[in-house]
């Protein structure tokens, strides 16, 4: 399984900060080090929760899982402003839900493909046109089958990247890990 995370950042969740693995004495990129929230912004003066997973997005975009408000931030690096992309307002256009944990994202340049732990899901969002679909799973339906689209059934997926085979997705759960195609076919992977 290839990893989409972007090398040179990472997500501290305790400390609620965007770090850098750059050679500054520093290493807090985006947010403050212990300061929770959910603030838009420069860099700095932004504010995350719990951030659990973050992918690049093209040559100047990350986008963050920033699990504890419930949100998808993006942050262009070129600029150095943060901003929130998804949030759960968004995802009850399309689905009848009351949380939305996106804990693990993949960008294949495309789509930005988004695990959501508490509604045993995995979203699509379209980064040409905007708009956010269901790839695999029923919104709040967990379950442990294979299957096309919505007819498929995830348990807690916590985390996912882009296939080795670069034509679809690798999703790890709490029971294993499936392969969802670009179709949204769902097939589980050797346990």
């Amino acid at each position: 399984m290839s990893t989409a995370a972007a090398p040179r950042y990472y997500c501290d969740a305790a400390e609620h900060f965007i770090g850098t693995r750059a050679t500054e004495a520093d290493p807090v990129y985006a947010g403050s080090r212990g300061a929770p929230g959910a603030v838009d912004g420069p860099r700095r003066k932004a504010r995350f929760h719990g951030p659990r997973a973050l992918t690049e997005g093209g040559a100047s975009l990350l986008f963050v899982a920033d699990t504890g408000n419930g949100a998808v931030r993006s942050i262009d690096t070129r600029a150095g402003v943060v901003n929130t992309a998804l949030t759960l307002a968004d995802i009850c256009t399309i689905a009848h839900v009351h949380e939305f944990a996106p804990s693990g994202l993949a960008c294949d340049g495309e789509w930005l493909v988004i695990a959501d732990t508490r509604n045993h899901v995995v979203w699509r969002y379209d980064l040409r046109s905007y708009r956010l679909a269901v790839l695999a799973g029923c919104p709040g339906t967990p379950g442990d089958i294979d299957g096309e689209g919505q007819q498929a059934r995830f348990w807690l997926p916590v985390a996912v990247a882009l296939a080795d085979d670069g034509r679809g997705f690798v999703v790890s759960e709490a029971r294993g890990r499936r392969h969802v195609s670009r179709s949204g076919d769902v097939r589980t992977l050797g346990r």
